[in-house]
């Protein structure tokens, strides 16, 4: 039998000490192919989003050894992030990773957690086709302190299978992450059409069967879309002419993610690939696998980092899945930026696709109420601060772009734009013109930087753009500017609305709901910007954050044309709920 060797060494101490852990990756290739052209090797490592490949991977690129940071408190942990390169062009290449831990002795144990530690590793198989490379983490995990020093080794035995490369196959990114994506609802009145859309933009109706619909493992988010009043659906295979669409949307469907800050300010894990399942059965209270969702502001019920939540954004209304508007609510009828700054409830004005004004200078009442009045059969809402959480999160995993966004900083508040790379992105605040020639539509190799998925299947403008309103505020308000009065709030559906705890002030972080995106993303600091204004920022891209108060109670995400580099999709501020012409708001469906 022909034997390839893929190994990566983990030294790691625990306790109070500087812990070594030594991790050893064996590849073995199983014969029966002429596996000449046949190769894998390391083409990357990264260790604590730090220490680089480099220092890392050694000469051969068959090899890593890494040295775990000091571990000393229960639920520190180190990662090692790896990306496996299969250079083959005639052979994909199946992956499955097995861990064990060593004894005394060098033997395997037949427990992989000790009383100390725990090694995992994510995904445990993968498809990596030829000439493409996928991504997996190694965990290290402290279980339990000592204030004696404690070694701990670990072997990892990873299996390479080579295969007949599949012709016209799609890249894949762990298959069988894939087998529980919740089909997306289309509803049943108002019903939405499932469509595909080519780069070009170029929509393409479907059937809600047809395989090629969608695929997540393949970053190849399911769209939908709404035709204006009067046009009939067209026949399956056949284009829709974007002049007949009125609204787009893109299907999140229920996942659950792996916990890595419950406490705000830990640091040990901070900007990462973050780690989700899809699941359409809600987590419970099970201790060092997962947990109940809490669904309450400032409270982590049982929830340990490490452990798996279902994301609250499902559980409101009871579904596998909701659709979001592929980009900012725009106003139908503008055809100037000034034309979009218009204060009413009207939800016959909405309209959902790219390069048209969004729709701004509007209460947060009347945000809310044309949100819902646009189709109530679908439970059409003012998106809300935990499934803006939902989509960000998504986006940064394996599923979806796994980066920050590209900022659409056309100036003139236009749907699904992209600035372009050559602009410098390290000033705060700067002046774009009028977005012309400054950035790129949605439809073009640039402007899939700034859709969730990297492509154009994806969500876009939730970096830059306008700011978004979210349904989300502070509890017991005594705010009147939204439009809404004291006892309109109080008496609001709990399902279309996030409430957050009456004591928020701009840096209690602790009072966020698990999965919005907003505590989690600590630890935080605060420095002068480059326009001479001071802020508060989270450590995953320094993007602006200020939680709520009573004095300014409404989330707004995303940030705006403007704002550069703190601008992105973990970017969250308060404002007062006043009629903002840099503010608009964005629509979700909960159908049935």
């Amino acid at each position: 039998m022909k034997k390839g060797i893929v190994v990566a060494l983990i030294l790691m101490s625990i306790g109070f000490a500087a812990v070594t852990t030594s991790l050893v990756i064996n590849g073995t290739i199983n014969y029966g192919y002429d596996t000449k052209d046949f190769d894998v090797y390391f083409s990357e490592a990264i260790l604590d989003g730090e220490v680089k490949s480099e220092e890392l991977i050694d000469t051969t690129k068959k090899s890593i050894t890494f040295t775990t940071k000091e571990l000393s408190k229960k639920g520190d942990r180190s990662i090692l992030e790896y990306q496996v390169m299969n250079n083959s062009k005639q052979y994909d290449a199946t992956v499955a990773i097995e861990c064990k831990r060593l004894d005394a002795e060098n033997q395997e144990s037949d427990e992989i957690t000790s009383k100390y530690t725990e090694i995992t590793a994510s995904p445990i198989s993968l498809t990596v086709k030829a000439q493409e490379s996928r991504k997996g983490t190694i965990t290290v995990e402290l279980k339990n302190v000592s204030t004696e020093e404690i070694d701990e080794k670990f072997k990892c035995s990873l299996t390479v299978n080579p295969g007949e490369r599949e012709k016209e196959s799609s890249t894949y990114i762990a298959d069988n992450y894939c087998d529980s994506v919740a089909k997306p609802n289309l509803g049943t009145n108002d019903k939405l059409i499932p469509v595909t859309i080519s780069d070009d933009g170029t929509v393409t109706k479907v059937s809600e069967d047809n395989e090629s619909w969608y695929d997540y493992c393949d970053k190849k988010w399911a769209n939908a879309v709404i035709l204006k009043d009067g046009e009939t659906a067209p026949e399956d295979n056949q284009k829709i002419d974007m002049d007949n669409i009125e609204a787009m949307f893109v299907w999140i469907p229920k996942y659950k993610y792996r916990l890595w800050n419950v406490e705000v300010e830990d640091p040990l894990y901070n900007v990462h690939s973050i780690e989700i399942e899809f699941d359409t059965k809600d987590t419970e209270d099970i201790e060092g696998v997962s947990c109940a969702t809490p669904m309450e502001s400032g409270n982590i019920g049982n929830c340990n980092n490490g452990e798996y939540m279902t994301h609250p954004a499902f559980k409101s209304f009871g579904v596998d899945g909701f659709w979001v508007g592929k980009f900012e609510t725009g106003y139908k009828e503008a055809k100037k930026e000034v034309e979009a700054r218009i204060n009413n409830n009207d939800s016959s004005h909405i309209i959902i696709k790219p390069d048209v004004y969004s729709w701004r200078s509007n209460t947060v009442k009347n945000m809310f109420e044309a949100s819902q009045n646009y189709k109530e059969s679908l439970q059409s809402h003012m998106m809300k601060n935990t499934e803006w959480g939902a989509v960000a999160y998504l986006s940064h995993s394996i599923f979806g772009i796994n980066k920050e966004l590209t900022i659409n900083n056309n100036s003139a508040h236009k749907t699904g734009y992209a600035a372009l790379p050559t602009i410098d992105q390290s000033k705060i605040l700067g002046e774009t013109g009028d977005g012309e020639p400054f950035n790129t539509p949605w439809n073009t190799f640039n402007g899939f930087t700034a859709s969730t998925t990297g492509n154009i299947t994806g969500v876009y403008d939730m970096s830059g753009g306008a700011w978004e309103y979210m349904a989300s505020y502070v509890q017991e308000s005594s705010e009147d500017k939204t439009g809404f009065s004291k006892e309109e709030l109080q008496s609001l559906d709990e399902r279309f609305v996030d409430v957050y705890a009456k004591d928020s002030t701009t840096t209690s972080y602790n009072k966020m709901i698990l999965g919005d995106a907003t505590g989690e993303m600590g630890p935080f600091t605060r420095y002068e910007d480059t326009d001479n204004n001071w802020r508060w920022h989270n450590s995953w891209y320094a993007d602006g954050s200020h939680f709520v108060e009573a004095s300014n109670p409404w989330f707004h995400r995303g940030g705006v044309s403007d704002y550069g580099v703190i601008a992105g999709q973990f970017d969250f501020f308060r404002y007062s709920d006043t009629i903002y012409n840099g503010a608009g708001f964005r629509i979700s469906l909960a159908p049935q």
